[in-house]
C-alpha cells in the first residue's frame, strides 16, 4: 500500500511539475518575442541591449532542440528559429561523404534521440551579434531514458564515450574547417551544456576556440553530488534534526576526504594528475572563456561558483581540486579513462541571485528568456 501511495504521490509531482514547465515556457516565448527584443527600449546601453539580444537568440535556439524532441508540430518548432532569421541545416549536408560513413552510427542514433541541430543565419541580420553558425543543444527530457544514461555519465566524467559527445564534435569541427572557428557558436542547456563544455575545452586545447553560451551547466561530481546532500537535507528537515543529520554527514564526508587522500596519495597516477594541470594551464594560455549561465539556488550548476572562489593562501598548482578530480582514480580501472569537462581556468559567469518561487525552477532555460532578468556578470580566471 505504501509503494502503490509513493507511486501515486511521484506521479502526481511529475505531473504538476510539467503543468508548471509548461506554463512558464509560454510565459517565456512572449518574453522572448523577437519584437520586443530587438526594439527593447528598457536599456540604454547598445552593449547590454545586444547582450540580451544574444542570449535570448540562443535560448530560443535551444527550446527549438526541446520541442522538436517533444514531437510538437512543425509550425510551434520553426516559429524559435525563424523568427530569428535561423534555419536549420541537415547533419548529413555538413559532414564529408567519409565522415558520414565514419558516424553512421551515431547519425542513427541522433536521427531518434534529436539532441541537436546546426543553425545557419539568414541574410537578413537583425542584430550585429547575432552569430553566424550555431550550434544548439537540449537538455535532458526526464521520460528519456538514454538522456539519463547520458547524465550518469556527466557523474562518473565519462561523457566523453557517448554517442553525442562523438558526433557533436565531430560536426563542430567540420563548421569551423570549413567556415572558420570564429565564425560559430555552441550553445546549450543543462545535459547539452555538458556535452558541449566537453567538445569545445577539447577544440580549445587543440588551438581551435569557439564562442560558447552555455545554460545551466552541470557540475555534478561524485564528490559535488555529496555536497548537494547536504543543503537539501538543510533546506527540508527541521532545524535540530537538520543540525544532527548535516553534521553527520559532515564528519562522514571529512573522514571520506581524509581517507580518500591518504589512498590516492599512495596509488595515485601521478602521471594523470600531471596531465590535468598541463591541461588547465593549456587552456588558460589559450584564452578560452566561455559564457555559464548559473542561479545561485541550483544545486547543478552552483558548485561553479565555489570553484571559481579565489585560494587565499595556496597557488593553483597546489589547489588540485580546481584541475583535477582524484575520486575518478578509483573507478577508472573499470570503466575507462574519465574525462573532464567541468574544471577550466576562466569563464564569464552570469549569476542569477534571486531566490527561485519553485526550488527546480532554478535550473531551467525559461528564466534566461526573460529580458529583463536580473544576473551579475563577472570575468573570473584561476590563472
Amino acid at each position: 500500500m505504501a509503494s502503490v501511495f509513493a507511486f501515486l504521490s511521484l506521479g502526481i509531482f511529475y505531473k504538476s511539475y510539467i503543468l508548471y514547465n509548461t506554463r512558464k515556457e509560454t510565459e517565456a516565448r512572449k518574453k522572448g518575442d523577437p519584437e520586443l527584443i530587438y526594439h527593447t527600449q528598457n536599456h540604454k546601453d547598445e552593449t547590454s541591449v545586444g547582450k540580451i539580444q544574444k542570449r535570448v537568440i540562443l535560448a530560443r535556439l535551444v527550446y527549438g532542440m526541446y520541442d522538436r524532441f517533444r514531437g510538437k508540430p512543425a509550425k510551434e518548432c520553426q516559429e524559435w528559429w525563424t523568427m530569428v532569421h535561423y534555419h536549420p541545416l541537415p547533419l548529413e549536408s555538413i559532414l564529408t561523404q567519409d565522415e558520414i560513413k565514419t558516424y553512421a552510427r551515431e547519425l542513427r542514433k541522433e536521427r531518434k534521440h534529436q539532441y541537436f541541430g546546426v543553425f545557419l543565419r539568414n541574410k537578413e541580420r537583425p542584430s550585429s551579434v547575432a552569430p553566424d553558425w550555431v550550434v544548439a543543444i537540449r537538455g535532458t527530457e526526464p521520460v528519456a531514458l538514454p538522456d539519463l544514461h547520458n547524465d550518469l555519465k556527466i557523474v562518473l566524467e565519462m561523457l566523453h564515450t557517448s554517442s553525442l559527445s562523438r558526433l557533436l564534435e565531430a560536426v563542430i569541427r567540420r563548421l569551423g574547417a570549413e567556415h572558420g572557428y570564429s565564425n560559430v557558436c555552441v550553445t546549450g542547456h543543462s545535459l547539452g551544456a555538458a556535452a558541449g563544455l566537453l567538445v569545445c575545452r577539447r577544440l580549445a586545447l587543440k588551438g581551435c576556440p569557439v564562442e560558447s553560451h552555455f545554460f545551466n551547466p552541470p557540475f555534478a561530481t561524485l564528490e559535488s553530488l555529496v555536497c548537494s546532500c547536504g543543503r537539501i537535507m538543510t533546506s527540508v528537515l527541521s532545524e535540530k534534526f537538520m543540525a544532527i543529520c548535516v553534521n553527520a554527514l559532515e564528519e562522514l564526508y571529512e573522514a571520506g576526504n581524509h581517507m580518500r587522500d591518504k589512498v590516492l596519495h599512495a596509488v595515485g597516477d601521478a602521471h594523470m594528475r600531471s596531465k590535468a594541470l598541463a591541461e588547465f594551464k593549456a587552456l588558460a594560455a589559450a584564452k578560452w572563456s566561455p559564457y555559464l549561465y548559473l542561479n545561485e539556488h541550483d544545486l547543478v550548476c552552483s558548485e561553479y561558483l565555489s570553484h571559481f572562489s579565489n585560494t587565499a593562501h595556496r597557488s593553483v598548482d597546489e589547489d588540485w581540486k580546481k584541475w583535477y578530480s582524484p575520486v575518478t582514480e578509483i573507478y577508472r580501472n573499470f570503466l575507462g579513462d574519465p574525462e573532464t569537462f567541468h574544471l577550466i581556468p576562466a569563464a564569464v559567469l552570469c549569476t542569477i541571485k534571486k531566490y527561485p518561487v519553485r526550488r527546480v525552477s532554478a535550473h531551467m532555460l525559461w528564466n534566461w528568456m526573460d529580458p529583463d532578468i536580473q544576473y551579475e556578470v563577472n570575468q573570473t580566471k584561476l590563472v
